[in-house]
């Protein structure tokens, strides 16, 4: 009986006296942006835009030989599917070696037509598998489109 009164006794002190919490005390500042130099923001340029073209003639090319093969053997063909499946893995592998050649250094407009352009390819591939084929030849013009723009910010071609 002593025992329940004195913990009554002690949650009834607890309960009047609440215990503030403590106050924060730690000022959280973020990092100041990166800043390159003029030799670290052109390396990166001409590390994403060698990438860039890598990628643009790699699924260009594994694009015409699945048409070729399409246009020949018809689009059910065994030549066909494989080379649809080819002409996917080009791509995934090819922008994923992209994004990693692309780095916060590269000049950010440049960064940002490759980044519009990958999604672009993404988008057309997407669409086929989906076989929304207007989705897809959308996501294609805009990145055929983006090509006439990245390439001479690239000094190609």
């Amino acid at each position: 009986m002593v025992t329940a009164a004195v913990a009554t006794a002690a949650t009834a002190a607890a309960l009047a006296n609440p215990i503030t919490p403590a106050q924060h005390t730690v000022n959280v500042v973020p990092p100041p942006p990166a800043e390159y130099s003029s030799a670290e923001v052109q390396a990166a340029k001409v590390a994403a835009c060698a990438s860039w073209d890598e990628a643009a003639r790699a699924l260009a090319l594994a694009g015409k030989v699945r048409a070729s093969l399409a246009e020949s053997t018809g689009g059910s063909s065994p030549g066909t599917r494989n080379a649809r499946t080819s002409e996917k893995l080009v791509a995934t592998s090819q922008i994923a070696y992209l994004r990693s050649q692309t780095s916060d250094a590269t000049p950010p407009e440049l960064r940002k037509l490759i980044q519009e352009w990958t999604a672009a390819q993404i988008d057309s591939f997407h669409g086929a598998n989906v076989r929304d084929w207007n989705s897809s030849n959308a996501a294609r013009d805009r990145g055929n489109d983006l090509v006439d723009v990245i390439a001479p910010a690239c000094g190609l071609r």
